[in-house]
């Protein structure tokens, strides 16, 4: 179960996009295109995540040493310290603004299945119940995939390398086709139950739960998998890396000819354009475990440490100050307001929140891991 450095310095990248997205929002005419789309980061965060947990635990899933306990306790030790100090200082700050169902709502993170509050204390935190859910269910996800592949790869023992991993390709594709397609179905079935249930109808269920989300993280799988089960390496990681943005770059260029993200749903091939993003994304990550040069770009040092931060930086940076709903985006109407220009701004920005964020990663939830990982998974 090693870390793999690159992958951790993509999550600079990733968390970097979603920051620089939202506290650019009011510039996009002004700004290079990419910062429109910088909710792709999100995406890449999901796809990430699908790889790294096949990555980590196909193995021991599959010769039945997995722990659900250590398991467990290793998710809530990563994301449960940060998010609830970042609700505790929320409702600190701004006590009388949050109803007591919309504290414990986030405090179980289950706020992502309430589409009133689901946005409410801190809007990235939407994600949170969405990972949620896939950790719970990530484990069973990994047995069925290592299933698959083990049961496709036994029948090309006698075929050539080439021809199998072809074969191989083929197949992990036409898998990433059926769970799109079946996410459309999860999310129609589960905005019908709660509409008649409720009376609602959860419009955001496809973006924003993970009936809808669930793609992003198996392509991640997938991909993983797949790098899993070839025999032999033909394609270098800078190429496989080059691939991935070329698939990233098409699906943005394709919603930007469209009209941008609010338009782009309208056209038949739009079940594949979001999803295409993770799909790319999992290629740059097979790319980057395999090596390369951008690989050592993505593992050095720096890198590595902002990737560290990056969960810090997603939070912190939307975090609620009295009369301030968005804490970055009332920063970068500050420093504009001095006439340093956008773009200085949002660097000058990225770095403030980026020192809190180094702050609460090295006072705070290191700190907070190493304590709990010695109380929970010493035994």
């Amino acid at each position: 179960m090693t870390t793999i450095p690159a992958l951790t310095g993509i999550r600079a990248l990733a968390a970097g996009a979603v920051f620089f997205g939202h506290v650019f929002q009011q510039h996009h005419h002004e700004v290079l295109p990419i910062f429109k789309y910088g909710w792709m980061g999100v995406n890449v965060f999901f796809a990430l995540s699908g790889y790294l947990f096949y990555h980590l635990y196909a193995d021991s899933i599959e010769d039945h040493s997995f722990s659900w306990r250590r398991y467990l306790s290793k998710r809530f030790i990563r994301i449960y310290p940060l998010t609830i100090l970042i609700t505790v200082l929320t409702i600190v700050i701004s006590p009388s603004t949050f109803e007591f169902l919309d504290i414990l709502s986030h405090l179980t993170l289950l706020h992502g299945f309430i589409p009133d509050y689901r946005l409410s204390l801190n809007t990235p935190m939407w994600t949170l119940t969405v990972e949620l859910c896939f950790y719970l269910i990530a484990p069973i996800l990994i047995t069925y995939v290592t299933a698959l592949y083990r049961e496709k790869t036994k029948g090309m023992q006698q075929a050539g390398t080439l021809s199998a991993n072809t074969n191989i390709v083929l197949f992990a594709l036409a898998l990433w086709v059926l769970i799109v397609a079946s996410c459309n179905g999860f999310t129609q079935f589960y905005q019908n139950i709660t509409f008649f249930f409720t009376g609602y109808w959860d419009k955001g269920a496809g973006t924003l739960t993970i009936f809808g989300r669930l793609d992003d993280f198996v392509a991640g799988m997938l991909i993983a998998g797949y790098g899993r089960s070839i025999k032999k390496v033909f394609v270098k990681g800078d190429v496989l890396v080059l691939l991935g943005a070329i698939i990233i770059g098409s699906a943005l260029t394709f919603t930007e000819m469209q009209g941008g993200s609010d338009l782009v749903g309208k056209h038949k091939l739009s079940d594949f354009v979001y999803p295409s993003l993770a799909l790319g994304s999992s290629i740059i990550f097979l790319g980057l475990h395999r090596g390369g040069y951008i690989a050592n770009i993505l593992s050095s040092r720096f890198m590595v440490l902002l990737g560290n931060i990056s969960f810090g930086l997603y939070l912190i940076h939307f975090i609620t100050l009295p009369g301030y709903a968005q804490a970055a985006l009332e920063t970068q109407v500050y420093i504009e307001s001095k006439g340093l220009g956008i773009t200085f701004s949002g660097i000058l920005n990225y770095v403030c929140y980026s020192v809190l964020a180094y702050a609460s990663y090295l006072f705070y939830e290191k700190p907070m891991g190493t304590f709990l990982s010695k109380r929970m998974l010493s035994k």
